[in-house]
């Protein structure tokens, strides 16, 4: 892992033990952030999160031909519901390497920037 991915995943952690400081109630702006991480992370069509439960309902399409091109239907949708103890380390166990993962880490990280409080320019890397 290079010094930029290494600075973004770093970041990303920052950004989520931030997000995760009121794990029973966070405000609305990290309640998305949470919602966009795992969405991108399962590959889901929708994600819920029960804070108060501390479940995660995750519901994935499945692919209606074996076409490459994977056509979906939410209706044949496939749910799965996950239960945690930590929310932080379940989002920071989300966090995986890769050029598509670090594009994706730095627009979530360019969103929610205000919350960092630094003036690193994490994209400048």
């Amino acid at each position: 892992m290079d010094t930029n991915s290494q600075f973004v995943q770093k970041e990303m952690r920052r950004l989520v033990a931030i997000s995760c400081m009121d794990e029973l109630c966070p405000n609305s702006e990290f309640q998305e952030l949470h919602k966009e991480l795992l969405l991108f992370s399962f590959g889901a069509v929708r994600v819920t999160v029960d804070y108060g439960k501390k479940l995660i309902s995750i519901w994935n399409s499945k692919p209606l031909t074996t076409s490459p091109v994977r056509l979906f239907n939410m209706k044949d949708a496939v749910a799965d519901t996950l239960s945690y103890t930590s929310l932080e380390e379940t989002l920071a166990g989300c966090l995986k390497s890769g050029q598509l993962q670090d594009k994706y880490y730095k627009t979530l990280l360019l969103k929610y920037s205000n919350f960092l409080n630094n003036d690193d320019h994490f994209l400048s890397a």
